[in-house]
């Protein structure tokens, strides 16, 4: 695959992250992993032919072909796998928990092992419901190190239910220069020009890595895997950031990851932790994904016949930024039915809300707001 196919698929996939981003209440804190939720759906898109199949891959991936979108998806996560060591873990597992007695095709199930190492456990979604819920909670709590607590329920092991895919991911990192304890300190957090909240800020000063353009500050936090970086988006204007993400393109996000330069800064950051859950069926069908939905029009004859459409989608995401580094992890779940002396210092003090992605090597894997 040639370089300018590469940058164009990446392009796409940023695009994907800050479609699902704008879909969100932008006056609150969350945080999603575009990665996660990519993987969930490449599991489904396998499953899909025709139409319903091109909806879910003009969506996650714009301008590629269902080939590309494969390669694409399974080199990302080959890339991200190789990662391991004691600074840093990232795991990611798919998974497919099918109806025991549904005529799931073999093929179908090779497929997605080959191409996304996806495994797949059969389970009684008539006789014992309570038991399947439970099956699909542990497999997320214990593969995103408990900081998922999935709370599905027998309720939510419908009639006719056929596939539950899960994808989670996991991922901690030490930072590459840590912030000081003793260093950090109370001020204030402005939501807007009537509202503050008085929050623990990490402080330091030194090198690091910066860009910006008209609407922007961002500080690039390097982890001790430097293919690893949040990078924090400030908007210039204060309480601007609303304004700022209907403006920003997924051309000038990388533009911004790309172009960054070592500069001497003064650097005030929250210490935060958000949790969050999104009801992705609305996002989805809102992005163009409607047939996958649709109980009469699917197609996903690859996985089995007589199919119906997705009946829910629900991801789940928690992260936390203090003075060693960051933890984070995503679940996403998808119910399918049957049927020298140094210069003047930059001020970086992120006091208002702002943007920020995780990346790997320019690949977004969590995108969030902090309010």
């Amino acid at each position: 695959m040639s370089s300018e196919v590469q940058g164009a698929l990446l392009r796409s996939e940023i695009e994907f992250g800050l479609n699902v981003l704008r879909q969100q209440n932008l006056d609150k804190s969350f945080v999603f992993s575009p990665a996660s939720i990519s993987f969930g759906l490449s599991l489904v898109h396998a499953a899909a032919s025709g139409d319903t199949q091109s909806e879910i891959r003009d969506v996650l991936l714009r301008g590629s072909t269902d080939e590309q979108l494969e390669n694409h998806m399974s080199n990302l996560l080959k890339q991200i796998s190789k990662t391991m060591s004691k600074s840093t873990k990232i795991k990611v597992v798919n998974h497919a928990f099918c109806w025991d007695v549904y005529p799931i095709k073999e093929d179908y199930l090779k497929e997605i092992n080959r191409l996304y190492n996806a495994g797949a456990t059969p389970l009684d979604f008539i006789r014992k419901k309570k038991d399947s819920a439970d099956a699909i909670n542990k497999f997320i709590e214990e593969n995103t190190e408990g900081l998922i607590k999935s709370n599905l329920t027998e309720k939510y092991i419908k009639e006719y239910l056929v596939v539950v895919y899960t994808n989670t991911i996991y991922f901690k990192a030490r930072w590459l220069e840590q912030f000081f304890a003793h260093s950090t300190e109370k001020f204030d957090f402005h939501l807007s020009p009537e509202s503050k909240r008085s929050i623990d800020f990490l402080q330091t000063h030194g090198h690091r890595s910066y860009s910006e353009n008209e609407q922007f500050q961002v500080l690039h936090l390097r982890y001790l895997d430097k293919s690893f970086a949040m990078s924090i988006f400030l908007p210039k204007t204060r309480f601007g950031l609303k304004d700022a993400l209907i403006k920003l393109t997924p051309s000038t996000i990388l533009k911004l990851l790309s172009t960054e330069t070592s500069k001497y800064m003064m650097i005030k950051i929250p210490k935060w932790k958000i949790e969050s859950s999104i009801d992705l069926e609305k996002t989805l069908k809102a992005l163009g994904v409607v047939r996958s939905f649709d109980i009469f029009n699917p197609d996903f004859t690859k996985l089995a016949d007589d199919l119906h459409g997705l009946t829910k989608m629900d991801h789940l995401a928690t992260i936390e930024v203090n003075e060693q580094g960051t933890t984070a992890a995503a679940a996403t779940i998808l119910r399918l039915r049957g049927g020298g002396i140094p210069p003047e210092p930059i001020d970086f003090t992120a006091d208002h809300p702002f943007l920020f992605i995780i990346t790997k090597d320019m690949h977004p894997i969590f995108v969030g707001l902090h309010y």
